[in-house]
């Protein structure tokens, strides 16, 4: 392997993160060489690298090279963006996760920018660690991080039942104090879900926020391109495609009110935070007539007042009238689910006062049939529908291989699984650029 020396970052980055990306590629665990132990990247929490940082000269290793000093042991993920592996290092027994970036999919400015914001915050116990591996295939940019060997957090919340109440509150707690964190920094995540939650228990006694693909700071204007999911802020889906908006922190606010949500009920409270979904619509109305006590969305019965307290402060529909990430701390003390409100006399009781429009407990299935298939069957939904459904927990789908990625660009397209014979809806992350 060619030693191509020292890489270098753009003169008009800070000093003091300057110091922590300049990594010498002799000797073991550095990033250039692409071999070696890898290691902890350390960087100073000082600073972050600024948003037209030019690219570093990344070391090139063929597959054979790849393949040499690391055992393959297997594909963690995969999407438009490319894949992650696991893997050993051959000599020091060290598994780590290489996220393998497409080439064709993503700029390295904007790889490079993922990898140096990732390093900046890995000094909070809250972040995923980067790791002094860094380099380039023929077709893609690889670097590694530390591996969470539980997987994801979709991967533990069951679909239309959600998580054990306590575990919900020490991922609140833990995600809060990463969110808060970047934020200290003037940086939004962008992507906050489930997916991008990687677990090192399955009891979520330690968790780490991952995927800084489309962080940007506080006040940068981008570009909406397409698409949402129920995790977007409702200001970006009514953005102009044209003008763009500003990146606030109120966009992981609501993505993290959303989040809590999943975690607790294993259903999406809506499709898309905008005026054409009746759930969040019913939700909206909720609010604006200042969320009387006793007057509850469909899907928000379960919850306590505590708790319902904590989402109209988290999923305000005025950016500026959310509340911190921290802020959701004093909750964490209280019940958020109801016991009363979950049993199923309750919410037929509250049922049989639907009309115009609205289905009452008849529409539903047999309270047999609801225990034996575990879903939360709710009184009534929002009028104008007909015995729709809460949207069952999913895993985001990228269907369009053509897609960029630039700048974290990914697309919702409507596509066909080729090893089923039925249509998916892909549910992408909003997207961005």
């Amino acid at each position: 392997m060619q030693d191509h020396g020292e890489r270098q970052v753009a003169s008009s980055v800070p000093q003091n993160v300057k110091a922590s990306l300049s990594l010498s590629p002799s000797g073991p665990g550095r990033a250039g060489s692409g071999g070696g132990s890898p290691t902890s990247k350390t960087s100073c929490c000082g600073g972050v690298p600024v948003e037209d940082m030019q690219a570093l000269a990344i070391t090139s290793l063929s597959a054979a090279d790849v393949a040499k000093q690391y055992e393959h042991i297997r594909e963690l993920g995969k999407g438009t963006y490319g894949k992650v592996d696991l893997v050993a290092h051959r000599t020091h027994g060290t598994k780590i996760a290489l996220k393998f970036v497409t080439k064709s999919k993503t700029k390295l400015k904007s790889f490079l920018r993922e990898y140096s914001l990732t390093g900046s915050l890995s000094c909070s116990p809250f972040i995923i660690k980067v790791l002094d591996v860094l380099f380039e295939t023929e077709d893609s940019y690889v670097f590694g991080q530390e591996y969470a060997p539980s997987g994801d957090l979709f991967d533990i919340i069951p679909p239309q039942v959600g998580l054990p109440e306590e575990m919900v509150k020490r991922c609140m707690q833990q995600l809060g104090l990463a969110l808060d964190f970047m934020h200290s920094k003037n940086l939004v995540h962008r992507d906050v879900k489930p997916e991008n939650v990687l677990l090192f228990d399955r009891e979520c006694r330690r968790i780490k926020l991952a995927d800084f693909g489309m962080t940007r700071r506080v006040g940068c204007r981008v570009k909406r391109v397409s698409g949402t999911i129920p995790y977007t802020a409702p200001e970006v889906c009514r953005a102009n495609r044209a003008e763009g908006f500003l990146v606030t922190t109120s966009m992981d606010v609501w993505a993290f009110g959303v989040l809590v949500f999943c975690m607790l009920t294993g259903n999406f409270p809506w499709e898309a935070a905008m005026q054409a979904d009746a759930f969040y619509e019913e939700f909206r109305r909720w609010q604006k007539a200042g969320c009387p006590v006793g007057t509850y969305p469909s899907q928000w019965r379960r919850f306590t007042d505590d708790a319902l307290r904590m989402f109209q402060r988290l999923l305000a529909a005025e950016p500026e009238k959310r509340c911190g990430v921290k802020d959701v701390f004093c909750f964490i003390k209280y019940e958020l689910v109801s016991e009363l409100r979950r049993r199923a006399s309750y919410r037929a009781k509250r049922g049989e006062r639907s009309s115009s429009g609205v289905c009452t407990g008849s529409c539903t299935s047999s309270s047999s049939s609801t225990r034996s298939s575990l879903r939360h069957q709710e009184p009534s939904t929002p009028p104008g529908t007909s015995c729709l459904r809460p949207a069952p927990l999913k895993r985001s789908v990228l269907s369009d291989p053509l897609s960029p990625r630039d700048e974290s660009g990914q697309h919702q397209t409507v596509g066909r699984d080729k090893n089923k014979s039925q249509m998916v809806m892909a549910t992408a992350i909003e997207i961005c650029v």
